[in-house]
């Protein structure tokens, strides 16, 4: 069932250089739940044919989708990341999940700052793939906070242009934090440890998780470099 409560709702376009991984990803993305269904794409122009006829709710697409020609012969670009750049460039409404092999934090920070939905590892769990299409699908975004830094992330979501950083739910953007949540996300995005933020605004480590969960759940994200990434699209950190 997806995030709509009806099963199999979502469509899905998946541009995999491999044929082999590209069936692969499609078996993945609907025997997980959450997808109904994936339209296979080889090449650039099956990518056109399928966003403008399928109107897919996410496209995957792998860093090593191979060379790519637009229906006119342009050479668009030999790497799955140049693809990108082109996809977000022509299509900047749709959400993008990126499998990255090998992931590099040089990948990663350019996939955040063209405004992708996500980046991950072909060797993320299934169902971990599968989840971040879903959140893709509602505005939601995945990243790993083990190679984020705030420096980075501050002048990856400074970069974005206003169409780049548009995925933030309406939701979200309506959201309002309290006073103390704003003081504690500020203390999350300087890297401050809950028992330093405690110690700071004179308060228990409890109550500091209690503030950070709030902020989690306001947010939508699952954890605090994911939160100061929000804060900083929204407007209420300052890159």
């Amino acid at each position: 069932m997806d995030v709509t409560g009806r099963p199999g709702s979502l469509t899905v376009v998946a541009a995999i250089a491999d044929p082999i991984s590209r069936l692969g990803v499609e078996v993945m993305l609907t025997s997980e739940g959450g997808v109904g269904s994936v339209t296979n794409v080889p090449d650039l122009s099956g990518l056109i044919a399928a966003v403008e006829t399928k109107a897919p709710s996410a496209l995957v697409i792998d860093t090593r989708f191979g060379q790519l020609n637009d229906r006119r012969g342009t050479t668009v670009g030999t790497e799955g990341l140049q693809a990108v750049v082109w996809v977000r460039g022509r299509y900047p409404w749709l959400p993008v999940v990126v499998i990255a092999r090998p992931p590099t934090e040089r990948e990663m920070f350019e996939t955040m700052r063209l405004g992708c939905s996500a980046y991950l590892s072909r060797s993320s769990s299934e169902q971990g793939i599968v989840n971040a299409v879903i959140d893709a699908s509602t505005c939601r975004f995945t990243f790993s906070s083990a190679m984020i830094s705030r420096q980075i992330v501050g002048v990856t979501v400074r970069r974005q242009t206003p169409t780049q950083s548009g995925h933030v739910s309406p939701e979200v953007r309506e959201t309002t934090l309290t006073t103390r949540e704003l003081d504690v996300l500020g203390l999350v995005s300087r890297g401050r440890s809950n028992k330093l933020i405690a110690n700071e605004l004179q308060v228990s480590d409890q109550t500091v998780k209690n503030y950070v969960t709030a902020i989690l759940r306001k947010l939508k994200v699952t954890d605090r470099t994911q939160a100061v990434v929000q804060a900083m699209r929204l407007g209420w950190i300052a890159p």
